[in-house]
Parts: C-alpha cells; structure tokens; sequence
C-alpha cells in the first residue's frame, strides 16, 4: 500500500495513536542523552532513519479528543542537542521526502543525507561502507510493515557501532501466523521467514492441538502471543551482544488493548562498558510511564 495516501495536506504521517506518541518520547530522550555521552569522545555521531517520514505525525490518543500533530522522527533527530554530526533519512515516497527536503532547509547547519530507496538496501550499504572504528550511531528502524529483512539486522549488528531502537510489527507476526496451521500459506510463510532469518519459528510458534478435529485428525495450533514474542527476542539476541527485553505498545493507553508493537532496543557494540551505558539510559527510559 503506498503510504502517500496517509499524508495530508499539510504532508503530517496521518495516522497514529498512543503507540507512536510513545515511542517518539523514547526516541528523543535517548538521542539527547547519547551525544550528550559522547561529545567528548574522539567519534563521528550518526542518526540513521530507516523510514524516516515528514517530519511530523498527526496523531489521536483516546479520550483527548481531537488529533495532534507531533514531532516525527527526523524533526526530533536535528533539534537534539548536542547535534550529531551526520543525519540519513532513507525515505521511499517522493511526497514525503519533498517534506523532508523542506526540513532540512529549515536547519542547513546539519549535515543530511536523503536517501531514495529501499530502507534495506540503503542501511546494507551504509553499514559497509561507514568507516565504523570512529563513528558511532544510533538508528530508528519504525517500519510500516514487514518491510525490514533480517540480512538488513545482521549488517546492523556486524558494524559493532549501532544503537539500535526497532519497532517490531508484533500485530503483524501473529496475523501473519494463522491460529491453525493449515491456513499458513507459502506468502505468509515466506514473509515470516524474511523478517526472522529462518524457518524455525514454525516449531515454536505451533505445537499439537489439544483435540483433534471432528473427523479424529490431529493438527497444530498456534502458542500465545508471549511465545512468539519471546522467539522473536531470542533471534535478535543471536546477533546483537545486547537486547533488552521490548516494550510492548498497546492499542490504547494500557494493556487492555490489543498488542501493536514491540519497541525493541539493541546494542552492537560487543564493548561492555559500552553496552552498560547505553542499557542503563534505555531501561530507564523504557521503564518510564
């Protein structure tokens, strides 16, 4: 679906809830306190934006009535103080990149990049090609779907220099993933395969039904929402040396709404001192209300 459609006149991410309130606040705080941690040290600090938007999103939170429009990811990214010294926007839809284009103009004492294209295949190359010993970065990977491939999460974690903050598709996995086996088609079993690097999620994820069907047959049936989840976090752990355990983002203000996401918080840095400060900042800002 072309995600032009969702933009307004006023070229906002129309759409939104709670969730995206959420896990903007822990974007901007963790930016600010990773240049502020880092100003001194002898790096190059870089925001990589893998679906980086317009800059702004209008959203509605439940029961405060009408909808809002926040600062998007890139806005937060060039207003932190300290700046980083190098900003990627990967964006793919042209209406949306003219929004950032006009942004960037607004701030022309920082140093951006737009990049046109897929989100995989511009952070594959940018991971191969930044020269990682003296750079360091953090990355907002907030896709609209099952867009990011698993290759893609292992050149982020081979680079050893990324902060990673990964809104998961957790809605997504689970409808992708049918109750019944039998309505697992090769589509959906494909697409699942693509965004977790294998196909041993299908042992984990299903296991035998209780009770046959009617004619006395047996089949599988899908675990709980947790087990899938907890498959995914084990995955990320195999490539990252540091995953914090997500927060789950609900479809309303707590969690008596259906799950939508998993913000998820990765360290690729295998230096623990490293890996200490940049989990202690993140917890604290995950455990935040």
């Amino acid at each position: 679906m072309d995600q032009d459609m969702f933009d307004n006149e006023y070229n906002t991410n129309a759409f939104g809830g709670i969730w995206t309130y959420q896990k903007l606040v822990a974007l901007k705080k963790y930016l600010s306190a990773f240049t502020t941690a880092l100003k001194e040290k002898p790096f190059k600090l870089i925001y990589l934006d893998g679906f980086a938007g317009t800059g702004s999103c209008d959203i509605k939170i439940k029961g405060e009535g009408e909808r809002k429009i926040i600062e998007g990811s890139a806005t937060i990214a060039l207003n932190t103080k300290p700046p980083f010294d190098h900003y990627y926007f990967i964006e793919l839809a042209s209406r949306k990149q003219s929004a950032l284009r006009r942004l960037v103009k607004e701030n022309t004492d920082r140093n951006v990049d737009i990049l046109d294209g897929d989100c995989n295949q511009a952070l594959i190359k940018i991971c191969e090609t930044e020269e990682w010993k003296r750079a360091r970065a953090v990355l907002f990977l907030d896709p609209y779907g099952f867009q990011v491939d698993w290759t893609t999460l292992k050149a982020i974690a081979n680079t050893k220099a990324i902060d990673m903050w990964y809104l998961f598709p957790y809605s997504g996995l689970y409808r992708q993933a049918p109750k019944d086996v039998d309505a697992l088609d090769s589509d959906k079993e494909a697409a699942i395969n693509r965004i977790l690097g294998t196909d041993e999620w299908r042992q984990q994820f299903y296991r035998p039904s209780p009770q046959g069907d009617m004619f006395g047959k047996e089949g599988e049936v899908r675990g709980s929402h947790q087990d899938m989840l907890d498959f995914v976090t084990n995955r990320l752990k195999q490539i990252f040396p540091c995953v914090l355990d997500p927060a789950v983002l609900y479809q309303g203000n707590n969690s008596s709404g259906a799950p939508l996401f998993a913000l998820y918080f990765a360290v690729s840095n295998p230096n623990q001192q490293a890996r200490t400060v940049a989990t202690r900042i993140a917890k604290h800002i995950l455990r935040a209300p």
